[in-house]
């Protein structure tokens, strides 16, 4: 076995000569913004398919990290993936579609909502790997570019809640 000293992209970028300056929020340093949901209630008797709008971020945006928690429901989980934003703007939807979805299960999928602790769901589903976290949300996610505006992180009910009541929050770190 061999001893192995692996540098990353913006290491390497930083040891060459002349340094090669690193992006901003990709590899470079970024000033962080939090954005937190407040809390969505689950309603009781939400049916496959129903959706809890979170938290809404800048298409361009490069998400770090998406935490998740919920008090206790008696069944239920969700995706959670990203929506164009229903704010009108651009000719996208006022409300929330299942044409609005760009991508259902992007960061996460079947998330049990029976009391979950603050979770990291990031990359729970596999797909929004570090690779991605490097890159602005619209590339990230498949666009062939930037469609401008908002989107909105939203969960879509996979497995119905039953009695609901629970309080569900999220809270998203990313740079711009």
């Amino acid at each position: 076995m061999a001893v192995d000293h692996v540098k990353s992209t913006p290491i390497t970028n930083l040891d060459a000569n002349p340094v090669v300056p690193n992006t901003a929020g990709e590899g470079g340093p970024a000033p962080l913004v939090s954005v937190s949901s407040g809390d969505v209630v689950g309603v009781a008797a939400s049916s496959v398919n129903a959706t809890y709008q979170f938290v809404r971020v800048p298409s361009n945006c490069k998400i770090k990290q998406i935490l998740f928690d919920t008090e206790t429901q008696a069944a239920g989980a969700i995706d959670i993936g990203l929506y164009y934003a229903t704010d009108g703007e651009g000719g996208k939807p006022t409300a929330l579609l299942a044409a609005a979805a760009i991508d259902q299960d992007f960061f996460a999928s079947a998330v049990t909502i029976t009391a979950v602790a603050i979770t990291d769901v990031t990359n729970e589903s596999g797909t929004y790997t570090p690779l991605k976290r490097n890159q602005p949300l619209w590339q990230a996610v498949g666009l062939s570019s930037d469609p401008g505006g908002y989107f909105d992180i939203v969960g879509t009910v996979t497995t119905a809640i039953t009695t609901g009541t629970g309080k569900m929050g999220m809270t998203v770190n990313f740079t711009v």
